[in-house]
């Protein structure tokens, strides 16, 4: 029995690859290889803000983000059927409405499922036709142009931060009376907008606050819970 040893984030999961074998990359429909956002888990919708993505690939592997835990695996196709193999991911613990979610997604994955393209959705159904899964494409990145009145000129900085021994990338963008900062963080990619503060420049976006003050910053996450006191950032060499 095979064992892949995973190591993701901080944590080491493994799998049981032996129900699943990887699909040959000449077998996998082209209309399936992409990222797919999450627009309804269970007909039960999903939570506006949390992105909940599944990246199917052409050499018979999957992963993405569940909501609070990234994820990998591999699957098979057989007939009409896409049947996704166990998944090894991260172990953090978000609010209990994310987790609840993210159990959701892994739990509508179990199953052999039926796939179509409707339109641009990929759709997935159990035996029953029970919508499993309903995807939008997920576009990884694009241009917006913003015209930012009595903005002459446009201030970018880019400072790289290690937060806790994750690397963190910021952007700080400054136009006139607008102060933003973009973080990517692991494999998220925020836009946070700068807030009142009583001291040094607080920005907020998504479930993510970034507060910084002279060469170190604070990153909070929100889904963590109201008193978590968040992770304590400095500037990379």
């Amino acid at each position: 029995m095979l064992k892949l040893a995973l190591f993701l984030s901080c944590s080491c999961v493994l799998i049981d690859a032996a129900s699943v074998s990887t699909v040959a990359a000449e077998s996998v429909p082209v209309e399936l290889v992409g990222t797919w956002l999450a627009e309804d888990i269970g007909g039960g919708g999903v939570i506006d803000y949390l992105q909940t993505t599944l990246e199917i690939n052409d050499d018979g592997t999957y992963s993405g983000f569940a909501g609070c835990n990234n994820y990998t695996g591999t699957f098979d196709l057989k007939g009409g059927e896409i049947v996704f193999g166990p998944a090894g991911s991260t172990r953090k613990l978000c609010v209990p409405a994310v987790m609840d979610q993210e159990t959701k997604f892994f739990e509508a994955l179990k199953t052999g499922l039926s796939w179509k393209i409707e339109e641009t959705k990929l759709v997935l159904a159990q035996a029953d036709t029970k919508i499993a899964l309903r995807l939008a494409p997920h576009t990884v990145s694009s241009d917006v142009l913003i015209n930012i009145p009595g903005a002459r000129t446009v201030d970018r900085q880019m400072v790289r931060y290690d937060c806790a021994g994750q690397s963190v990338a910021a952007e700080y963008i400054n136009a006139g009376p607008v102060s933003l900062v973009t973080l990517t963080i692991g494999g998220e990619f925020v836009i946070a907008s700068n807030v009142l503060s009583a001291s040094g420049a607080k920005y907020a976006g998504g479930q993510y606050v970034w507060w910084t003050k002279g060469d170190e910053a604070t990153l909070i996450d929100t889904m963590k819970g109201e008193d978590v006191a968040g992770i304590t950032c400095s500037k990379a060499a």
